[in-house]
């Protein structure tokens, strides 16, 4: 009687290394994608505000707003085991560039927000 077992003539093959960390690298890009399709997203939006508080004379600079960001990334942080320095200065600079831009849209230089001032997505 011969052996009719399937799995037994089957040769698996692990993943090499090199092939694992390619995929995981690929894997990788398309998250930095995302993320920095996320951050033009985010400055879209930051324009938009700037133009209304422009149209409607609201100061740019918002402290309760944003230490409730910064509060809201830091239980995000503490939730998902980030570290909170990290996102602690992750969000200083998002904030940082999202008022650079307000301010340059409200004195009338146009922002220098990257991507659609319409705020459409390319995605």
């Amino acid at each position: 009687m011969t052996d009719r077992n399937p799995a037994a003539s089957r040769t698996t093959t692990a993943p090499t290394p090199e092939t694992e960390l390619e995929a995981l690298r690929a894997e990788l890009d398309r998250v930095d994608r995302a993320l920095l399709d996320d951050i033009r997203d985010r400055m879209a939006l930051c324009a938009h505000v700037a133009r209304l508080k422009q149209r409607h004379d609201i100061a740019v600079l918002q402290p309760g707003r944003m230490q409730l960001v910064h509060r809201r990334a830091q239980d995000y942080a503490q939730r998902h085991g980030l570290s909170g320095a990290f996102v602690q200065q992750l969000y200083t600079l998002l904030i940082d560039e999202a008022c650079r831009v307000e301010d340059r849209i409200v004195a009338g230089d146009g922002g220098g927000a990257a991507g659609s001032e319409s705020g459409e997505s390319r995605r």
